[in-house]
């Protein structure tokens, strides 16, 4: 099943569901409309409209005035869908990050491996020698501390870091 978005993505189709919302069409209509606004043929509005059935866009019916004609009418349910979908975006870009009003959640740093014999019989962090460090680490708890002191950076409502 295609997602309500995808659906929309295609030009053709989106122009097919537009003509739907103001009522019920035959499929003559629908193929003369979308073949000289997209210049594509009748076989590929055939496969558009057929998409757009078999998702559940539209409904087919018999034209009660003229037998040998379908007539295709938009579903309800489906634009319901889609205003959820657009609803939930909406969602995001209200509780969105890096802007004034919602700062981006802080982490807290991931810890530090401690100097410990390695399972391969090295000793320490893998690539460094224990005395850069020294042997319990002390440069790293430094650091750590200096800086859980400094102050958090803010954004200004511009956008920049101040």
């Amino acid at each position: 099943m295609m997602h309500v978005f995808e659906i929309v993505a295609e030009p053709v189709r989106r122009r097919l569901i537009e003509i739907l919302a103001v009522g019920e069409h035959p499929v003559g209509i629908l193929n003369d409309v979308i073949a000289m606004e997209f210049a594509v043929s009748r076989s590929a509005v055939s496969h558009h409209l057929k998409i757009l059935r078999e998702e559940g866009v539209v409904s087919v019916a018999v034209d009660e005035a003229l037998p040998q004609s379908r007539l295709y009418r938009l579903n309800g349910s489906y634009l319901q869908d889609l205003d959820v979908a657009v609803g939930g975006l909406f969602h995001l870009w209200q509780h969105r990050y890096g802007t004034a009003e919602r700062r981006a959640p802080v982490h807290p740093a991931p810890a530090l491996r401690t100097s410990q014999s390695h399972r391969a019989g090295r000793k320490g962090l893998r690539g460094h020698q224990g005395h850069e460090h020294g042997e319990n680490g002390e440069a790293r708890d430094e650091c750590r501390t200096w800086l859980r002191g400094q102050p958090h950076p803010t954004w200004t409502a511009a956008g920049e870091l101040d």
